[in-house]
């Protein structure tokens, strides 16, 4: 691997000197504030001639001191006020810290220009561990910012008229970690300086110059529900004597100083670029060199990304080596004859996941679609589930061209044969309905409850009737587990407006409901929230191409079964999982102002309370508000009364949310996809990428149409 040239490289550790060691009485402000203590530390570093290294849970504590005084001073911008909360809250997770000289960081190198792009993927898991049951409306709130953050960002900035120099500024949004980390190590080699990493997690990076007379520094911070990294701290000017600027034999160098060309211009040509260097610096580079500076470049502006479809067929032969009852079907388009084929979807269905799913999961499964960014604008459509812990578990992804019903039928009957049901029997799956995904649950699996997700339900009714305010009795008539309740919210929305009443009347509103919901289900979703976390966590893993993604994916779902399957041993002393216990504590608390009318021997009680008045089974485990059959968790009610009886609540919670069944469901694990240059090399049929959507069609048109590889096998 190249390593840096000297210059700006970027240095491991953090510098320190033993006034900071030693006296942990001195204010953080006092210790990096001042230039005496700073002054302090260079005279002691000269002294002993050598560095020494602050441990990462010193930076952290270092931080969480920091970072309140620097929210102060900034008046807490909106843009980085969550994820400070965040790197002060000690939720956080470091990334290796190798970055980045380990060997997932460099794409290209003057040696190995075909090595694949493989980030390190340290990503905390907390959310697909967060249950969003009750909070599904901030959704909406969810989606603009996301929207809205992708739409502000900068990316890489330069100033034409101070000679192209690179602009490093407050304010400045990058699409991810990725990207700013990347033009953190180009403004260093640009600016001839080096530098030391300070901070690294999933929500903030921060770096200051290495030299120790100078007080450059500069910090980014992760917005909230989004990938947007933005910098909120800067230093703007050196106050060091920078190394001379020379010309460095190195691809990254060149790549770095002559990156605003290709900003400028994506279809610069090398001929041009090889003058422009030896005008510059009067040395005239190889032809061999500048065409892997032009993908390294091209590669750091993800204009020319490696597509990876060229790597599926291998990917689906070690899918199949692990796992012989994994499911990947890959199909293509073959365009002419002796020409490669054409991509045209890919199913990929996980067996150990799906397993979970038809025997400790509820019988929910939630589909949605995302539009990938790639030049090829693909579709990835995923279906997801619960376990016992309300945390998500996926189970099949899909890759389209485009999402409609077509796309959608192709991905709900492979789902369907994977999980061996008949037509869809016993299976409940919600969708958002948009593109055709209602019909093909319809046609394709009849025997399948289909529901609506509330949504994009209100979504479009917020879009139908904009000056219209039903937030309140909308959601209040979604969450209804009773049809009086149900009935007495429409109501309220018939007095706020006829038109938007009428409008929701002419819906399915059995598909939405969530007293419609079956009761074998056990389940009060209401959205498809799961999906988004999903994709949430998955946000840099879209990023990548194809054949990166669907490895990286794979290979985190299996960690997934080994950290739930330890964690699950730590509940050895509770009988249900955390979340229904949470659930269970905060429908004793709302149960308190209930009056019960029942005898210890009575199995049937009664509570009342403000003319309310509600029948409970213990032995049926029913309740008339119907919580209870729809849950599977005792509702206030039934607590309030299990109370009276004096049993345990944890009886009367449903199989599926008790621990022995959570440990039971990863206790077999899940084998581990090898890493891409572990593969064993096998000679295939190469696979093309579909068409940019940039590009104009030329008028070919396929001729015909064949599945490339398919592969089933028996789920028992």
């Amino acid at each position: 691997m190249e390593q840096p040239a000297e210059g700006h490289e970027i240095s491991h550790g953090h510098h320190r000197g033993t006034d900071i060691h030693e006296d942990p009485t001195i204010s953080c402000e006092a210790q990096m504030n001042t230039k005496a203590s700073k002054s302090s530390r260079v005279e002691q570093s000269d002294s002993t001639n050598r560095r020494q290294l602050i441990s990462d849970s010193e930076v952290q504590r270092f931080f969480a001191k920091m970072y309140p005084r620097l929210n102060e001073e900034t008046n807490g911008s909106n843009s980085k006020d969550s994820a400070i909360q965040l790197c002060t809250s000690g939720k956080t997770q470091d990334y290796a810290a190798l970055w980045p000289f380990d060997d997932s960081w460099e794409a290209y190198d003057d040696l190995a220009n075909e090595r694949m792009y493989f980030p390190n993927s340290n990503d905390d898991d907390v959310e697909l561990d967060k249950s969003w049951v009750g909070y599904e409306d901030d959704l909406f709130e969810i989606e603009r910012d996301r929207k809205k953050g992708i739409r502000g960002t900068n990316g890489f900035l330069f100033d034409p008229a101070s000679n192209n120099r690179m602009i490093m500024r407050m304010g400045q949004r990058f699409k991810n970690d990725v990207e700013f980390k990347t033009a953190l190590e180009v403004n260093a080699i640009r600016d001839g300086f080096k530098l030391c990493i300070i901070h690294n997690t999933t929500t903030c990076v921060s770096c200051e110059c290495s030299n120790l007379h100078c007080d450059w520094k500069i910090t980014a911070v992760k917005e909230h529900r989004s990938n947007v990294f933005v910098i909120c701290d800067i230093t703007p000017m050196h106050t060091c004597n920078q190394h001379s600027v020379k010309l460095q034999g190195r691809t990254k160098w060149i790549a770095a100083k002559f990156l605003h060309i290709w900003k400028q211009s994506e279809h610069r040509e090398v001929d041009k670029l090889r003058n422009e260097i030896a005008t510059t610096y009067g040395i005239k580079c190889p032809i061999w060199k500048l065409e892997a500076v032009d993908r390294m470049v091209r590669f750091w502006l993800r204009t020319d990304h490696p597509d990876g479809y060229a790597q599926l067929l291998q990917y689906k032969q070690e899918m199949e080596i692990v796992n012989s009852r994994n499911i990947v079907i890959i199909e293509t388009k073959s365009q002419q004859q002796f020409t490669a084929d054409i991509f045209h979807r890919m199913f990929v269905f996980l067996y150990d996941t799906a397993f979970v799913f038809k025997t400790r999961c509820r019988m929910l499964l939630t589909v949605d679609g995302w539009e990938i960014d790639s030049p090829y604008k693909s579709v990835m459509l995923v279906a997801v589930c619960r376990d016992g812990n309300d945390a998500v578990l996926p189970i099949a992804f899909c890759e389209v061209v485009e999402e409609n019903l077509d796309s959608w039928a192709f991905f709900l009957k492979n789902l369907n044969y994977g999980l061996r049901l008949e037509r869809g029997e016993g299976l409940c799956i919600m969708g958002d309905g948009d593109n055709g995904i209602d019909e093909a649950v319809e046609e394709f699996l009849p025997s399948a409850v289909y529901r609506q997700c509330c949504f994009s339900l209100y979504t479009k009714m917020v879009d139908e009737f904009p000056r219209v305010t039903v937030h309140s009795p909308f959601w209040g008539a979604c969450r209804s587990t009773d049809g009086n309740t149900f009935t007495n919210q429409m109501a309220v929305i018939q007095t706020i407006s006829v038109e938007c009443y009428n409008w929701l009347k002419d819906t399915d509103w059995h598909k939405w409901a969530l007293f419609s919901m079956p009761e074998w289900v056990k389940s009060t979703e209401i959205t498809i929230s799961a999906t988004e976390q999903l994709r949430i966590w998955l946000l840099k893993q879209l990023d990548f191409n194809i054949a990166q993604r669907y490895t990286t994916i794979t290979r985190k779902v299996a960690e997934i079964f080994q950290r739930r399957y330890l964690l699950g041993w730590e509940w050895v002393y509770d009988k249900i999982t955390p979340a229904v216990r949470q659930q269970i504590i905060q429908n004793t608390f709302e149960g308190e102002g209930w009056t019960v009318d029942v005898t210890s021997r009575n199995a049937i009680a009664v509570v009342t309370r403000d003319g309310l008045a509600y029948e409970i089974n213990r032995e049926l485990m029913t309740c008339t508000c119907r919580l209870w059959q729809l849950s599977g968790i005792p509702c206030p009610h039934a607590c309030r009364c299990i109370d009276t009886w004096g049993d345990k609540l944890d009886t009367y919670v449903h199989r599926l949310m008790t621990v022995d069944e959570y440990r039971s469901a990863y206790g077999p694990g899940m084998n581990m996809l090898p890493e891409p240059m572990q593969w064993k090399l096998q000679l295939h049929d190469s696979i093309s990428p579909p068409k940019k959507r940039s590009t104009k069609s030329n008028g070919t048109k396929y001729l015909n149409h064949h599945t490339l590889t398919i592969t089933y096998a028996m789920i028992y």
